[in-house]
């Protein structure tokens, strides 16, 4: 019955989007961007510089509400798409506009009809890519055949992808269907921060950060590193910090050199002053090693067997990371006792951070201005 349910709601939210897009149709599109926001810190800049340039208005969802008050202070118009009044006005917005740019799936942008002289991008909100996505999620193929044409018709609706390397190029390919003229080789703009290598504390200790991905229905003790054992293992040497996911609960280990960051906390500060990261199928692994290309980055996949089956990991990825993937927590120990200058960090910015050199956000900005003035 829920089943059922789920079905004709997905089924009654595509015919309004359809008839809200029908319904412009003949409306004229306006040089201006609509920029789809799903994810805080994505756009590190691009949307205020996109601002001093052109018209842009933001649909965001209701997670993004702290960079939306930002935004609004620089005078940025921006729409909450969780309200009725405010999806119906984004729709409205994203049918009038010729230039949209999403940083995530948006299941509506399947039901729109764009016009010829509207142009869409898909600025994803990864710099690289561990598990499998789109049409490659081991999850999605165990959809209905209903359900996965709803997929490709939202895939179908971008007409560009900015990637940073050959090697997210095709992953795109891949788990989107993108062919290789709809890939734009820009680098990603929130890490143009990451490049500016920013000075860390003194500290005679090693900030070590522990970044795991969430597990939907998945016992904690399948998947989590042992803390009390690392910190020990550490002693007065270094620093644990752990971030969890905020559906994760846990009893907190209290010692000194534990330190607990709120879930609600943004990771970006802590991963630029971190001297080793510790995750697992995390695209924090990309931003990681191209903050700190001496640092050390430890891959701890628990459950990869699983993994794989469940959700999915890039073919061969492995084989690109700077040290063997760990797999129990006394391998963890064992990479973080043995720490020496690793140079697989260059090899590993070499293939995935290809073109994040600081200037990517200039890179799409130009890009944008293109289409808007009408040379592309």
């Amino acid at each position: 019955m829920t089943h059922i349910l789920v079905s004709y709601l997905k089924e009654l939210y595509s015919v309004v989007v359809r008839r809200l897009s029908k319904k412009n149709k003949s409306k004229p599109v306006i040089k201006r961007v609509c920029y789809l926001m799903s994810f805080p810190n994505n756009n590190q800049g691009l949307i205020e510089a996109i601002s001093h340039e052109k018209q842009v208005i933001v649909l965001y969802k209701k997670n993004c509400l702290e960079e939306v008050k930002q935004l609004k202070s620089f005078g940025i118009e921006c729409i909450n798409l969780d309200t009725v009044s405010g999806f119906i006005k984004g729709i409205n917005c994203l049918c009038q506009s010729q230039v949209i740019i999403a940083d995530n799936y948006f299941a509506f942008l399947g039901d729109i009809t764009f016009k010829q002289n509207q142009t869409v991008y898909q600025l994803w909100h990864a710099t690289g890519a561990i598990k499998q996505f789109g049409l490659e999620d081991k999850s999605a193929v165990k959809r209905s055949e209903k359900d996965k044409h709803r997929f490709r018709r939202v895939y179908e609706s971008f007409d560009y992808v900015f990637v940073a390397s050959e090697k997210m190029a095709d992953v795109f390919k891949r788990s989107y269907g993108f062919s290789k003229e709809q890939i734009l080789f820009t680098g990603f703009p929130r890490t143009d921060r990451l490049c500016q290598r920013i000075a860390k504390p003194n500290s005679n200790k090693r900030r070590i950060l522990y970044l795991p991905t969430y597990r939907e229905n998945e016992p904690v003790e399948t998947w989590l590193l042992d803390i009390k054992k690392v910190a020990d293992s550490l002693k007065d040497e270094g620093l644990l910090q752990v971030k969890l996911h905020p559906h994760v609960e846990l009893e907190h280990v209290n010692q000194t050199n534990v330190d607990w960051i709120s879930s609600h906390e943004s990771a970006d500060e802590y991963i630029i002053q971190a001297d080793v990261l510790i995750t697992d199928y995390s695209s924090v692994a990309f931003d990681f090693t191209l903050a700190n290309p001496t640092g050390q980055l430890i891959m701890y996949w628990p459950d990869e067997m699983k993994y794989r089956q469940v959700t999915g990991i890039q073919p061969n990825i492995e084989a690109d990371f700077p040290q063997s993937v760990a797999h129990t927590t006394d391998d963890v120990i064992k990479q973080l006792t043995n720490h020496p200058m690793l140079e697989g960090n260059k090899q590993f910015n070499a293939l995935w951070n290809t073109y994040n050199d600081g200037q990517a956000t200039n890179r799409v900005l130009d890009e944008i201005k293109e289409v808007l003035d009408g040379e592309k």
